[in-house]
């Protein structure tokens, strides 16, 4: 196990013979640090799980609350099951938010380079990853690079304006 993801207890930085006793608090008391990120490995299998759920988990709004609870659940087992930090159900949904916002964000920049002048350079583009990817196929395209509608000069013309014509 990595030793910086867990708890240690706190460093008592006073002198001997000179530390007062806080009748409040324990000597064994624990100073709560950050957990690690998520691995590779749970990564992976949150974005598979929630990939194949995806349907019941956002778009299907009859399902009750309680069995999409139960989905999100069985996804935190599944990567409980592998990882050596245990994970909470808020923690995956807050890392799969993080995970689409950031390949949104990506295909965004991708987007924005190609239709640059010229057609922009690959070079200027980042290719997705495997996970940004499985990510991405749940993204609708509109959601991730807006609704491509017309140019303003085609906005500003009239039904039946002939100017552009012939």
């Amino acid at each position: 196990m990595d030793p910086r993801c867990h708890y240690r207890p706190q460093e008592d930085d006073s002198r001997p013979g000179t530390r007062q006793e806080d009748p409040h608090k324990n000597q064994d008391t624990f100073k709560k640090k950050r957990k690690c990120r998520f691995s590779a490995k749970e990564q992976e299998i949150l974005v598979k799980e929630v990939t194949e759920h995806q349907h019941q988990l956002f778009v299907t709004s009859k399902l009750p609350i309680s069995r999409r609870e139960a989905i999100w659940q069985q996804i935190v087992d599944k990567i409980n099951s592998v990882s050596e930090v245990r994970r909470t159900v808020i923690e995956c949904k807050k890392r799969w938010h993080d995970c689409k916002r950031r390949t949104k964000e990506k295909m965004a920049r991708n987007r924005k380079a190609a239709l640059q002048t010229g057609g922009g350079s690959p070079a200027h583009q980042e290719p997705l990853d495997h996970m940004e990817e499985m990510v991405a196929a749940v993204i609708p395209e509109e959601i991730a690079t807006g609704i491509q509608g017309q140019n303003r000069t085609e906005q500003r013309r009239l039904p039946g304006d002939n100017a552009h014509a012939g």
